[in-house]
């Protein structure tokens, strides 16, 4: 098993993309520590606990813990606890994220507008400032922030999120170049369109629903990516679609 004896934990674990993560993960033998709020704002369905539960149906190892990212008291109890039940914090996954889809700038109150950087850029900034201390302890880790096309293809509608990703983008490079010294790889997935529950409410993206993947299709990269250090790869902006054409 590829990933045995490491402990990832994973943000936005309740569905689609990060919970397929968190399953491709522990069926390569990692103990996966899965988030998520405890319930979907948008009436979606699944929680982290119901994804551990997946998880320990199919013989692996898994906790699931509610957690708001954008709220650093419980982002910090929540590494508090892994560190103490698992000693260490090999791989973190900064998936947790929302949408304002397809709406002009105009339509966008200020209240959705933070509401969406809280979620979609403090949250893997505060994940990381209580996480990163721990690798740097170890001098090892592997920092995965799921990033987007959106993040560098400008579209009509997109001012909020594509901003979001830009950012996000940016806030990883940033981090691998001061996290190198420590041989901490700190990379984009950038995973390409999903036939997830949450992609199936945006517009847009049923103008190239047949030509979209299933999240399951993400694991192996996320897989390959959690595997690497600062010494193999890092600060990089990686497509999920070129895994092992371009990068592996």
């Amino acid at each position: 098993m590829k990933m045995s004896g490491l402990v990832a934990l994973i943000t936005g674990g309740s569905r689609g993309l990060g919970k397929a993560i968190a399953i491709a993960y522990a069926r390569e033998g990692a103990d996966v520590i899965v988030t998520s709020r405890p319930d979907s704002p948008t009436g979606l369905p699944g929680t982290a606990v119901e994804t551990a539960q997946s998880i320990a149906q199919l013989g692996g190892s898994a906790i699931g813990l509610a957690c708001d990212v954008t709220n650093e008291n419980q982002v910090n109890e929540i590494v508090t606890q892994v560190v103490d039940q698992f000693g260490k914090i090999d791989v973190l996954v900064n998936n947790a994220g929302i949408m304002i889809p397809c709406e002009p700038f105009l339509d966008i109150e200020p209240k959705r507008w933070d509401e969406l950087m809280l979620v979609n850029t403090r949250g893997p900034y505060l994940t990381c400032r209580a996480v990163v201390p721990i690798m740097i302890q170890q001098r090892s880790g592997s920092i995965i922030n799921i990033g987007s096309n959106a993040g560098v293809e400008h579209r009509w509608g997109g001012t909020a999120y594509c901003s979001s990703k830009a950012a996000l983008h940016m806030f990883n490079m940033c981090l691998a170049e001061e996290l190198k010294e420590y041989d901490i790889a700190v990379n984009i997935l950038s995973p390409g369109g999903l036939k997830s529950e949450g992609s199936n409410a945006i517009p847009w993206a049923h103008t190239n629903w047949n030509d979209r993947v299933q999240p399951e299709d993400c694991g192996p990269s996320a897989i390959a990516l959690a595997l690497h250090h600062a010494k193999t790869m890092t600060g990089q902006v990686l497509d999920r679609a070129t895994y092992n054409q371009t990068w592996s």
